[in-house]
């Protein structure tokens, strides 16, 4: 049925059942599973050009940020019983639909896995949600995962 899943995780305690969601998925159909992590807050080339932030401790940043984001999703997974699963872990910068969608894309992913979670109706219409964005711009199934308040 899968073969390529691609879930999304923000490493909140929210986000767990998406994690374990998409775990249980890809043991039950053999699929091969991408978890996500997208940060916002990298700098660009030109802000790192105008704050003359020197490129080689930017990677090491990134290194260290990449490796605590490792750490952090085996230790959730283990923590649902998932000690040993096999997934890859991606890091990416941007926005986050954005960068779901072009992952899925890269990836050619058949299904992608994304926490829905409760938020103000004024929130909401101000700047829309990740899963609301996916579902309306994605060519791709998506299942949403509520663990909402």
């Amino acid at each position: 049925m899968f073969k390529k899943i691609l879930c999304a995780d923000d490493l909140s305690e929210r986000a767990l059942m998406v994690l374990k969601t998409a775990l249980e998925l890809s043991r039950k159909t053999g699929a091969e599973l991408t978890i996500l992590n997208i940060r916002e807050d990298f700098l660009n080339k030109e802000e790192r050009v105008m704050l003359r932030v020197d490129l080689s401790d930017f990677k090491d940043d990134m290194t260290k940020t990449a490796l605590a984001v490792r750490d952090h999703i085996d230790k959730d997974a283990e923590s649902l019983g998932y000690k040993g699963s096999k997934y890859q872990v991606l890091l990416r910068e941007g926005k986050p639909s954005r960068e779901i969608i072009a992952v899925a894309n890269e990836l050619d992913a058949d299904i992608i896995i994304v926490g829905l979670f409760g938020s103000s109706i004024l929130k909401d219409k101000l700047f829309g949600s990740t899963a609301e964005n996916l579902c309306s711009h994605v060519k791709r199934t998506v299942l949403t995962v509520w663990n909402g308040d």
